[in-house]
């Protein structure tokens, strides 16, 4: 029955996973805590605020799923940053530049020619056909 009364919340913010980032910044000895949007290809992605390689990562198993353990200074935080919002500019561009694909010029040179083609055929035939009665 735990299954059927999942909270219908937690469901629409995190949709992919159960793991957790945790970013522990050395330097200013604080740390940020987020839910992991989606794995992929060895990165974390926090959606518009983290993309960290898997394997500067020390992960430990908890009670909800995995916790991945992100210790760096506060330039690697802020390059995590950077690499994050580019990846989502770069996306948002790609669905803005988005245009329909142009429809086909109404006639073309290779139509007209098969049309020129046709009539001439229609005139040989034509003029074969009357000429060969006498």
């Amino acid at each position: 029955m735990g299954l059927l009364n999942r909270d219908k919340n937690k469901e629409e913010f995190f949709p992919e996973t159960e793991d957790v980032l945790i970013v522990f910044d050395e330097d200013n000895r604080t740390s940020d805590i987020q839910r992991i949007s989606e794995v992929k290809d060895g990165t974390l992605y926090v959606t518009g605020r983290y993309a960290i390689p898997v394997l500067d990562c020390d992960i430990t198993t908890g009670a909800e799923g995995r916790n991945f353990f992100y210790r760096a200074p506060a330039q690697s935080i802020k390059e995590t940053h950077r690499l994050a919002e580019l990846e989502r500019n770069m996306v948002l561009r790609q669905i803005t530049a988005y245009r329909p694909p142009e429809p086909p010029a109404q006639m073309d040179i290779s139509k007209w020619l098969l049309f020129g083609l046709v009539f001439v055929a229609f005139i040989v035939m034509g003029i074969t056909s009357c000429g060969g009665g006498a």
